[in-house]
Formats: structure tokens, C-alpha cells, sequence
């Protein structure tokens, strides 16, 4: 059995809602939720995947990938399978019913995966796009990536059909998260350490060409409300609600709730997912 812990949050009208994971579990990056809105589920730092089941049942293992780092989680909106971006092991799956995840790619242009990230996915044209934070240092190296000034990130697509891996942009500066738009023809790409969010084309007379988004902090995760806008968690600072344009809708500046790194707006609930800590919110 698990608690809540109810938060006020200064200059904030909501109350804020925490769940801890529980002794030892830690670092859920990113949340997700299957395709009955069933939920929220989180991958922590030894390699396991959690469901949330209320709070009289709590945690449950749902999946296991390796024992390193699940990072982006998205379930499939027609065949439930959860995608998975793991740090080491590259884009993984499991089924619906949960279970050990399997290995679908570990390598793009001859080149092994370093350090994959976000992931999102085209239902209808069974496509999954994702990202490499550094295709030369791995998770735990990220800080010296970051010192480094590394723009080893690359940006790639995954086709479910035929297993082929593309590359579709390079040298990107600690590329995170990965967002589609409502329609499918563009995505929103997050480089961290560059402070802004590349807009990429997919259809459209524009298709294959990009454009740059500024903002004042690095973006993390980014995800896709149900009216077609994004939220996006700027490190260390605020958490803000873009349009297509990227125009900023809404800011968050909740100082209690620091280094969030993933929040996304489900059930008329906001969540907020941590790297470091033991716990989640919603609102």
C-alpha cells in the first residue's frame, strides 16, 4: 500500500498531489500511459517499469527492460505495446500485457547507440521517432557531456515495418525530448544544452527541413496535450505550455517542484516526472 503527501505550492492555486515510488525506487524520468488511459506507469534506474493502481494497491511491476535506465516511455495508441528509450540498450519493446522487454534497435548507420532518450510514435504510419542525447557518451557520463559542450545528438526515425533506423538530423546538442503534433506533420525535437526546441517537418512543402524555437532554459521531455498544444519541462527553471508556432500558452514557475524533468497533462490532471528523485506529482 502506498500514501499521498499533499502539497501547497507557493503563488499557486492547485494543490499538488505526491506519490512516492517507495524504499530504493528512484528516478522517474518520464510518465506514461497505455492506450485506456490506464496509468500512470514510470521507469526507474534499475530497469523496471511501475504502474500506478490507486493508492490502495499502489506500485506494480509492469515490465523489466535491463538493469540500467528506462527513459522514454509511449504506448502505442493502436496495439498498447509500450515503446521504451533505454539509455544503453537502444529502443525496446514490451507488450501490452507488460512482461521483459525486447531489443528492436541498437545501432544507426553502423554507429551503436549511446545514449537514447525520448521517443514518440506515428500510430497510422507505424513510425517511431526518437532520440540519441550523445552518440559519444553514455547516461553516466551525461555531465561531462554537458561540460563537454557535446552536439553528438542525433535524431532518428524507427520504421515498424521493415526494422530500418534513419537518421534525420545529427550534431544536435543533448537532444531530449520528442514530441509529433496532433496531425503527424511535424515534431518537436528538445536539444538541452542549447536552450531550444527544433521544429521538423514531415509532410508538407517543408518536409525534411527544420527550424530553430529559443527558450530560456534547456527542455527536457515534451509531450502532447489532447488539444494539440505541448507541455515542456525546462530544466531547471519553469515548466511552460507551447502552441504549433511554439508560442508559450502557459507558464508553471512552482519552485517547490525543481529539476522536473517530464510534465504532461492526462485526465485533466497535470504530472510531473523526476530523474533524481523517488516520487511524482499531479495536480
Amino acid at each position: 500500500m502506498s500514501s499521498y503527501e499533499f502539497v501547497k505550492v507557493s503563488g499557486d492555486t492547485n494543490t499538488y498531489v505526491k506519490i512516492p515510488l517507495g524504499a530504493n525506487q528512484t528516478g522517474p524520468e518520464a510518465i506514461a500511459f497505455d492506450c485506456k488511459g490506464e496509468g500512470p506507469y514510470v521507469g526507474i534506474s534499475d530497469g523496471r517499469i511501475l504502474k500506478w493502481q490507486g493508492d490502495y494497491i499502489g506500485w506494480t511491476l509492469f515490465a523489466v527492460t535491463a538493469p540500467n535506465r528506462p527513459l522514454g516511455l509511449r504506448f502505442d495508441k493502436k496495439s498498447c505495446d509500450l515503446y521504451i528509450g533505454d539509455a544503453s540498450f537502444g529502443l525496446m519493446k514490451v507488450g501490452h500485457k507488460g512482461g521483459v522487454a525486447t531489443s528492436l534497435a541498437t545501432t544507426a548507420e553502423g554507429k551503436p547507440f549511446a545514449l537514447v532518450n525520448a521517443l514518440d510514435i506515428d500510430s497510422d504510419n507505424k513510425v517511431i521517432y526518437f532520440s540519441e542525447s550523445s552518440s559519444e557518451y553514455h547516461l553516466w557520463q551525461f555531465r561531462e557531456a554537458i561540460e563537454a559542450g557535446d552536439h553528438s545528438g542525433r535524431f532518428m526515425k524507427y520504421d515498424m515495418k521493415t526494422g530500418a533506423v534513419t537518421v534525420l538530423l545529427r550534431n544536435l546538442s543533448f537532444a531530449n525530448g520528442v514530441a509529433l503534433s496532433k496531425n503527424n506533420d511535424f515534431v518537436f525535437v528538445g536539444e538541452s544544452t542549447a536552450s531550444q526546441i527544433v521544429k521538423y517537418w514531415l509532410k508538407g512543402y517543408k518536409a525534411g527541413t527544420h527550424e530553430v524555437l529559443k527558450y530560456n532554459g534547456g527542455p527536457d521531455n515534451i509531450n502532447r496535450d489532447a488539444k494539440g498544444d505541448f507541455w515542456v519541462a525546462l530544466l531547471s527553471t519553469s515548466k511552460i505550455k507551447i502552441n504549433h508556432l511554439g508560442e508559450i500558452l502557459e507558464s508553471l514557475d512552482a519552485n517547490e517542484i525543481i529539476n522536473c524533468t517530464d510534465v504532461s497533462e492526462v485526465n485533466n490532471r497535470r504530472w510531473f516526472g523526476f530523474f533524481f528523485e523517488n516520487y511524482i506529482y499531479h495536480t
